[in-house]
């Protein structure tokens, strides 16, 4: 299948993304658990950034990496976020530039947010999120083409950890008849906002959250759930089950997508990049089977690479494989 111009616009909470690997015994004395998720203030955050040798740093965050990964598979993308006014902002906007996305950043007072993970030796993955001012992205001061009719709009649902900010944003582009793509983006997050999250799903084209987002959503599992949970909605529901691969239920089709078992070097966004495969392959015309299977391979990609630094050329060449 040919590759046409496809197009997306992202919408979402921008984070430095912060990688390195560290000696199993790197936390030791801290009290901090390795392999654990760490919400930080800005003095913690800094002391961890100080005793990291040589740390990857791009330009990061859920949609942020889905802009991102679509761009490299061969598409145009846009992404709008909320970035500080500190020295991490211009480190941002030089990598979204070089990773050829198209940016609306609104600058904000404060501290760029920041998503850390250290890499143990021992596989063990340790994160430390500073959100800085990544929530305060205003959908009022976003430009109009991410709204307008028959715009793929890619959502990130940790916009909805500011109050208000989740909401606004989906109401502005269902005004205006804009297509919804929403990523849930968390269990807590999920749990904090379940019925605006499943009222989102029911207004959203395309759907994707990992497994314990899912069951934090539906309050039940995949397997005996997923057929009612998607009744009432026209969206296509995804849900990532890690090693087991994915799962899609579509216009009352069930499609199950298996991955190769591959030891990870670091998960950080397989998640957006799955969903990057996925529109992309989509938007191409592509069959169900096709979609998971391209978003699949994407993924597999991502987490054999430190951070979020994939290849664009052996992405690009996926795409055109499986295309």
């Amino acid at each position: 299948m040919p590759i046409k111009q496809l197009k997306i616009y992202c919408a979402g909470n921008a984070l430095l993304d912060v990688t390195a690997f560290v000696e199993n015994d790197f936390f030791n004395g801290t009290g901090i658990k390795p392999g654990s998720t760490n919400p930080v203030d800005d003095d913690t955050l800094g002391a961890v950034l100080k005793k990291l040798k040589n740390p990857l740093c791009l330009a990061g965050g859920g949609a942020a990496n889905t802009a991102k990964v679509f761009s490299a598979l061969g598409g145009t993308s846009f992404f709008a976020g909320s970035v500080g006014s500190d020295n991490n902002a211009a480190n941002y906007i030089q990598d979204m530039k070089l990773s050829g996305v198209d940016t609306a950043l609104q600058n904000q007072k404060g501290s760029t947010g920041v998503f850390c993970a250290l890499i143990q030796s021992d596989g063990k993955r340790t994160i430390f999120v500073n959100s800085g001012v990544a929530s305060a992205l205003d959908s009022k001061a976003m430009p109009s083409v991410f709204f307008e009719a028959e715009t793929i709009l890619h959502v990130d649902g940790f916009l909805a950890a500011s109050s208000g900010k989740f909401d606004a944003l989906i109401r502005r582009a269902l005004e205006n008849g804009a297509r919804i793509s929403f990523d849930v983006g968390g269990k807590g997050i999920a749990i904090k906002n379940r019925d605006l999250f499943k009222k989102t799903i029911g207004q959203a084209s395309w759907v994707f959250m990992n497994e314990d987002e899912y069951c934090a959503l539906s309050e039940k599992s995949v397997d005996e759930s997923l057929s009612d949970f998607s009744s009432g909605t026209q969206a296509t529901l995804i849900v990532k089950r890690a090693e087991v691969g994915a799962v899609c239920f579509s216009g009352g089709n069930l499609v199950q997508s298996p991955v190769r078992k591959i030891n990870p070097l670091d998960e950080t966004g397989a998640g957006d990049a799955f969903a990057a495969g996925y529109l992309f392959a989509a938007l191409s015309g592509a069959s169900l089977p096709q979609c998971m299977r391209l978003a699949n391979r994407v993924a597999e990609h991502v987490i054999q690479v430190p951070g979020m630094q994939f290849n664009r050329a052996i992405l690009h060449n996926i795409a055109a494989e499986f295309l």
